[in-house]
């Protein structure tokens, strides 16, 4: 076959509560964006099919010097030791004045040679992807790997969080990667801080509710909305049960950024008496005054405990 053709619909990695054992190769899950580096086609490829070469000038140079490949793998902005990802977001410019470098950390060789490589076991993927990168240059990096279950888990802490290490990916070493994106049986086990949020609106109904509007004191003291939980669990709309009371001014939107992802759709929530408090999970991706991910509610928070 030959190389996969643009635009490339990528594997999904789903969320785990913890890592699985056996035949898994496990990584670091870097906080950055999913990205394709595709040499033939001379494009950087973001996660969604978008076309950032022109945002980041020199990732595909250093990919071609390493030979006609597509990668699969995380475009990751660094500053003094540790991964920022808001910078990604800035302009060459801006980076350069900085001191901010970017790199592409490969994880992943789709295509090599003229060859389709998708349909590889993960397992002989990797060894030519390591073969190829090898020590890299100053545009792409080799993600590093373990087999040991063990040392996996050590990525999913709050030291690693600190650094822009998000938690550990699992992926079988048999899997073959979709053809048409998808499952391929790989997750990811985030870090989570536990936190407390005020409960400042729900979607779906007020009877019952599919959300919460979560809310933290800022700084100057005030109480400001900072995201969006994920679906209530069962225990948690217990919890909730009968302590909502809308507020008069009816229902409100709401951009969709405060959903957690650039390019949401606004949403429509309705605002309630900011006096509940809910315990969550949280984690580190909280940047401009939000969460950048859902917020994971567990209950509701009881004051006198």
């Amino acid at each position: 076959m030959p190389v996969p053709e643009l635009p490339l619909r990528l594997a999904v990695v789903e969320p785990a509560a913890v890592l699985p054992t056996g035949a898994f190769e496990y990584s670091p899950k870097l906080d950055g964006w999913r990205c394709v580096v595709h040499v033939p086609g001379w494009v950087l490829q973001s996660r969604t099919g978008g076309d950032l070469t022109d945002r980041f000038p020199g990732i595909l140079e250093s990919a071609a010097a390493l030979g006609r490949v597509v990668f699969d793998g995380e475009l990751c902005a660094y500053r003094q030791g540790r991964l920022e990802f808001a910078a990604l977001g800035y302009g060459p410019g801006r980076r350069r004045a900085e001191g901010i470098a970017v790199v592409f950390v490969a994880f992943d060789l789709l295509g090599a040679r003229g060859r389709d490589l998708r349909l590889w076991p993960l397992s002989r993927r990797r060894e030519r992807l390591a073969a190829v990168v090898g020590a890299g240059n100053a545009g792409v990096q080799l993600m590093i790997s373990t087999l040991d279950v063990a040392q996996g888990r050590e990525w999913i802490s709050a030291d690693q969080a600190a650094v822009g290490i998000e938690g550990a990916v699992a992926k079988p070493l048999a899997s073959r990667y979709p053809l048409r994106g998808g499952r391929a049986g790989w997750v990811k086990v985030r870090h989570y801080d536990d936190i407390d949020a005020v409960v400042l609106g729900v979607t779906g109904s007020p009877a019952r509710p599919t959300a919460l509007v979560l809310g933290q004191t800022d700084r100057r003291g005030r109480v400001r909305a900072v995201g969006l939980s994920g679906p209530l669990s069962r225990t948690a709309l217990a919890s909730l049960a009968g302590r909502l009371r809308l507020t008069e001014s009816g229902p409100q939107r709401a951009s969709g950024i405060l959903a957690g992802r650039l390019g949401s759709e606004d949403f429509t929530y309705w605002p309630v008496e900011p006096g509940v408090v809910v315990e969550a999970r949280a984690d580190r991706a909280f940047e401009l005054g939000r969460y950048r991910h859902r917020v994971a509610v567990v209950r509701v928070h009881d004051l006198f405990e």
